[in-house]
This record gives C-alpha cells, structure tokens and sequence, in this order.
C-alpha cells in the first residue's frame, strides 16, 4: 500500500519518544518503545567494544535483555487495550529496573485514558524526579495526546507550562504551548509561542528547523499565505525525502493554488510520484488542471477521488458541468427513497410546485406493505419550516403547514437571504442550519444509469438536509441525522 501523505502536520519532530495514545479496539497501534537505541550521532563511528577508555569515562549500561523483552511485551498489552495484564507486566519491570521510565510512561497513559488524572500526574512526576535532566516529559506528553478528548487542551497547557517552569531556556515547552494553541484555533496565540521557542535552546536542532512547518500553517490560517509560503520555501531544502518533506511540498503547492498562482507543476509532478492516487494529492491535481483551463481533465480527476475512501465528500461542482442540477417533472413520475432501512416509493400524481403537490407513497418493510396519498397545498410548500416525510398508512392527508420532500419557497428565500434557515426535520425541534456548501449524491436514472445529483447542504451542528437548488424543484435528495437515515435512490 502507497504511503499516505499526511496533509496537515501538526507534530514535528521535537515530540520526542513517547508512548503512543491508544488505538481503537481490534486495531492495534504498530509498537513503538523508547528502549531502542539512538542512532549514532552524524559524522561519528560505533567505537570498537575493545577501544581503550578515557580517563574517568563511564561505561553506558547495557539494557537488562529480559526489561527489554518485558517492555516490548507491556506495549504490546497496552496497545491492545488490556490494561491490567499491562499493569502486571509493569510491576515485573520495575522489580528488575525500579526508575524504567516507560514502565511510568506506561502508567500514565492507562490513567488517562481511565480518566484517573491524579495517577496519570503521579507517575509524570516520577519520571522528572528519576530523570531530572528531561523536563521536556510534561509537555511531550501533551504533544502525544494533542488531538485526544481524553486530556483537554487546559490540562496539556498546564503540562506545557511546567515543563517551560522547570526548564525556561529550553525551547520543547514553548514549542508545544504553541502546538497546542495551534490546534485549538488560536494561530495567533501559537505564534507568539514559536517566536519564544525559536530563542531558546533546543536538545535536537532538527526539531528547531522542524517548526517552520506548522508555524507556516499558522501564518496560512491567520491570512498570511506570502509569508507561509516563504517558510515552506526555507524548510524545504533543508529537508530530507520523508513525509515531513513531501506536506510541506504539498501545502507549497496548496497554499500557491489559493492565490491562483500555477508556478506548480514541479511539486505536483514530485507528490505524483511519492504518492501517486492519493486522495489530497489527486484534489491537487483537480485545482491545477482547472486553474490552468484544463477542465475535461479535472473533472475525469475529480470523479476518480470518489473511489477513493472519503472521497465521497469532495465537492465536484466546480470542476464537473454534468452534474444533474434540476429534475424535469414533465419525465419524471416516480421517486424511490431509502427510508432508514426501508424502500418509500412516491408516485407523482400532480406537481405544480409552489402551488400543490399530489403524489401516493408506498413504503416497504420487510413483508409488511403501507400505502396512501398525500398533497401539499399552497400555503405549506409556500411558507412551512417544518419538514415531514413520515405519514399514516392509509390515509390521505393535506399539508398546509408542513411541506414534505421538498423544501418550502420559505426556506429558500432564507438561505438566498442570509446563508441561514430556522427547519424543523422530522419533529426534531427547530434547528439554525446554515448552508455548508455542495455534495453530490449518486442516484439512479430511469435506465438504471447512475447519475451525479449536485445538492445543497444545510447543517444545523447535528442533522444534514441536501436538496437540488432548483426554485421550481427544490427536492430533498438526503437527510442524515444521528437516529434518522433518509436518501433518493432513484428517479425515474
């Protein structure tokens, strides 16, 4: 499998070793330990076993073979989740190595994730008190964690805030206070840290040169993509081939097409060989090919990134003109629906949007069968926020404050106003949704072809409603919310 690029790199390499947050259960997370041993240092040789000591020079001490071996097997166990066969394993560790700082590390991290914070900062402390040269523990922690739930950005402050307490000339502290603020927004506030870190010493000089990468990505967020750009362009050369080489090549190119500038090609052919097919790569190659009026090839591009997991979620709608963007009623009869599980069927009988709309539904669930007729009169498809697609079975009902599977001219008058609608979905109560852009919906033709429907999407923090901007036709094509699955499948 091609290596991933990752696009948005927000922990450099001054995050030194760690133990890892823990992955989801039945995926566990490759095994990383900080029993391994440094490289040598660049330009020096391993010296001989038989070499003749200094005076006064102390042998390293050789790792016991089985604390090695038992370390390995306790990350393993805390990998995959089984933490009291981990603790287990902890406790022979430190019978042979009573200061084994991954033993703590460990322990730490199981008290985390148990929410238990008071032995979570217990066994932190243990680590500085046994290895007082490496302050930096505190606020590596917080980098580890930088995007878990499960220690929140005033906890991973307060870890950076002592580790710049305890060791104020070093630059690991302020480096990750601006990591952290960097991750909760606030650009500004990240790179007023940078700045401080850039002044201070650093352990690893990599790390220090490192930091141009999300200190570019602030300055991008706060709008000072020049200036972005101009780090990425000093960072670059300095780096070896790797995945921190090839984000910032790749936000190089991002950052450039934002301002429409083309001078591209060269770092996307680059990103085309490190990783060729990638979804954020392949969105790339989309922008280039339209900005530089190559339209027929971005949009061939652009549905290829479909097939590629989550690419369903990349807009089209620039780069595609055969997107479906209206539905004739004058061919179309019929609507089949995916109903939270079940098959609804409309059958269009009169459609004289905004004036009344006739049609009989069907909906299958397993065995059983429902039925009955429904039309919205004037006064909903005209003024109504509430939208309703469930109805009684066998029945025949008139909506004149509700409209069902199309949205009112209300609604849409307010989001061609101001971006924003008040909608009631479902009896959910009324929600503030907003327009959240394009997406596009595959759906089946009446030849069985499948088509492209390009929608609006509204959301309201918890439920999605996207529907054709069409103001003769304003259909609902999907509603997606947290107990509630609802899509056209088909048109015909």
């Amino acid at each position: 499998m091609k290596q991933f690029l990752i696009v948005f790199l927000l922990i450099p390499l001054f995050v030194f070793s760690q133990t890892q947050p823990k992955p989801k259960t039945g995926t566990p997370a490759k095994k990383t330990t900080t029993a391994a041993k440094k490289p040598a240092a660049a330009g020096t040789k391993k010296p001989a076993t038989t070499a003749t000591k200094k005076p006064g020079a102390v042998a390293p001490k050789k790792p016991n073979p089985q604390v090695v071996k038992l370390v390995e097997k306790a990350y393993l166990l805390y990998n995959e989740a089984k933490d009291a066969e981990c603790e287990k394993v902890i406790k022979q560790i430190l019978a042979l190595d009573p200061k084994n700082k991954d033993a703590f590390l460990l322990r730490a991290n199981i008290a985390m994730f148990a929410f238990k914070y008071d032995d979570m900062w217990v066994n932190l402390n243990k680590v500085y008190k046994f290895y007082p040269g490496e302050p930096e523990v505190y606020s590596t922690f917080a980098m580890t964690h930088l995007n878990y739930y499960f220690l929140n950005d005033s906890a991973k402050r307060v870890m950076c805030r002592k580790t710049i307490r305890l060791a104020s000339n070093q630059a690991e502290g302020y480096a990750a206070l601006g990591m952290v603020a960097a991750v909760g927004g606030f650009y500004d506030e990240a790179l007023s840290c940078f700045d401080i870190a850039y002044r201070k010493t650093w352990k690893d000089t990599l790390s220090r040169v490192v930091l141009d990468l999300p200190y570019a990505n602030c300055l991008y967020s706060v709008g000072d993509t020049i200036g972005a750009i101009a780090r990425l362009d000093r960072i670059i050369p300095r780096m070896t081939a790797g995945k921190d080489r090839y984000t910032c090549i790749y936000l190089r190119a991002k950052y450039k097409l934002d301002m429409n500038n083309t001078d591209v090609a060269a770092d996307i052919d680059t990103l085309n060989v490190y990783a060729p097919g990638q979804g954020e790569v392949s969105m790339l190659n989309v922008k280039y090919l339209s900005k530089t009026n190559r339209r027929d090839s971005a949009c061939k591009v652009a549905k290829s990134i479909r097939l590629i997991e989550g690419g369903e979620s990349f807009d089209m709608s620039p780069y595609c003109d055969d997107l479906i963007k209206s539905v004739d009623m004058s061919n179309v009869r019929k609507f089949t629906y995916f109903d939270n599980g079940n098959e609804l069927e409309l059958q269009i009988k009169q459609f004289a949007y905004p004036q009344t709309v006739d049609f009989t539904w069907k909906k299958t669930e397993g065995a059983k069968i429902e039925n009955g007729r429904t039309r919205i009169i004037k006064t909903g498809l005209d003024s109504a926020y509430t939208i309703f697609t469930d109805f009684n079975a066998d029945a025949d009902i008139i909506l004149n404050k509700t409209s069902g599977f199309w949205m009112s001219n209300m609604m849409m008058k307010d989001i061609a106003k101001d971006s924003t609608s008040t909608i009631n979905v479902m009896g959910q109560g009324l929600g503030k949704y907003r327009f959240a852009g394009h997406e596009q919906v595959e759906v089946f033709d009446k030849d069985n072809n499948e088509v492209l429907i390009d929608c609006i999407v509204l959301f309201d923090g918890e439920t999605k409603i996207c529907y054709i901007n069409d103001t003769i036709n304003p259909l609902i094509v999907k509603i997606e919310a947290e107990k509630y699955n609802f899509q056209l499948t088909k048109f015909e």
